[in-house]
């Protein structure tokens, strides 16, 4: 019969005269194993570094020199507490002023905001837009809505935010003019080459509808007052998903958003440090800066686009080329007593217009698909 397996017994590891009695067969086992455990003990003795083995916890007989870089920062970093470094280097900052002392206090970050910052970028640091007086903030105001409306009013409040982010970190940025006004309606003063495509092609003889611009209003001043649209991150270009344009490759496309995809300048030009030219409150009169008739004209091919209405940064229009100032009240009133017979008044511009191709919404013209890019 085979004999049971005894489990109780030590294990012939610890205790080798507990091994049963094996047979001849297994002699030449123990032969070899003394052999070798001979050999073992020769080569330690050539080499001097015989030592008796003693059970204990492992430790390493390799000597080991340890050089700090720092010495003195070493020793404040080992210090005790922070009064105990303070003593060693009097112009250590205070914890405290860094915001990390009581970070464990901090709530937690939303996974959600984690993921949306690791494929849009890092958002816009929230900055209040305070007018010198109550014009200038009434003007910064209505430049932002009219951007909004006309460029996302068929957009959702998501759409509207980013295009209202986008123009709030182009006032921040020094590629940029510094003011709402003078973003929004730059480049206008010429047909073609604005960069917000409604400034500059008819679009603002469209009547406003009035739900929708007390939406864009509503966004405006919630941007001018800090909110900050992490969607779309340090976004400054942006354009619709039905072209490419060509300064496209030349930059990093942070998201897409409703009918618009946004852009950020490559490098340390899109990083937060860039965002940082200042308000100074003054705001430019609101654009367009080529009356609207005249480009309803030059889109029917009937007109030609004067130039140098507006200086870049200038408050005020400069006067149309060839075109005469209307007559005031007070000149028809002397003209009349000179002549002795009533002057008729000029006609008065109509107040609305009408074009075919304005009515083709969130499409780009042939003639406005360059609209964007730098003014040369």
């Amino acid at each position: 019969m085979k004999p049971e397996l005894n489990l109780s017994a030590r294990s012939p590891w610890l205790d080798p005269a507990a091994e049963p009695a094996r047979g001849p067969k297994r002699r030449w086992w123990i032969g070899l194993a003394f052999a070798s455990l001979l050999a073992c003990f020769a080569l330690v003795a050539t080499t001097g570094q015989l030592r008796a083995y003693v059970p204990g916890p492992y430790s390493v007989s390799v000597p080991l020199t340890f050089k700090v870089y720092d010495p003195a920062r070493w020793a404040i970093m080992n210090a005790g507490d922070y009064e105990d470094a303070l003593k060693l280097d009097p112009t250590l900052p205070d914890p405290g002023s860094v915001g990390w002392a009581d970070a464990t206090a901090a709530p937690a970050v939303d996974p959600a905001t984690l993921r949306l910052e690791a494929f849009v970028g890092p958002p816009a640091k929230p900055y209040v837009f305070r007018g010198v007086t109550a014009l200038d903030r009434e003007r910064a105001h209505y430049c932002l809505t009219s951007a909004i409306y006309y460029e996302a009013a068929s957009e959702s409040d998501d759409g509207m935010r980013g295009v209202a982010q986008v123009i709030v970190n182009r006032a921040r940025h020094p590629s940029f003019p510094n003011t709402i006004c003078g973003v929004v309606f730059q480049g206008s003063q010429r047909a073609g080459v604005c960069q917000f495509t409604f400034s500059c092609d008819g679009a603002m003889a469209r009547a406003p509808s009035k739900a929708n611009w007390l939406r864009a209003s509503r966004v405006a001043s919630a941007a001018l007052n800090g909110y900050v649209f992490p969607g779309v991150g340090l976004a400054t270009h942006y354009h619709t998903q039905a072209i490419w344009p060509r300064w496209g490759k030349s930059l990093v496309m942070t998201n897409i958003v409703g009918a618009h995809i946004f852009h950020r300048w490559r490098g340390r030009w899109g990083m937060p440090d860039a965002f940082r030219a200042p308000y100074l409150g003054r705001e430019p009169v609101p654009g367009p800066y080529l009356p609207v008739a005249q480009q309803l004209a030059i889109l029917k091919g009937q007109g030609a686009a004067p130039t140098g209405l507006l200086p870049e940064g200038s408050g005020t229009l400069a006067p149309l080329p060839n075109v005469a100032p209307a007559p005031t009240p007070q000149a028809m009133a002397q003209a009349e007593r000179a002549a002795g017979t009533p002057v008729a008044a000029p006609a008065a511009p109509p107040k609305t217009y009408s074009d075919p191709r304005l009515n083709q919404s969130g499409q780009i013209k042939e003639e406005f698909s360059k609209s964007g890019e730098w003014i040369r």
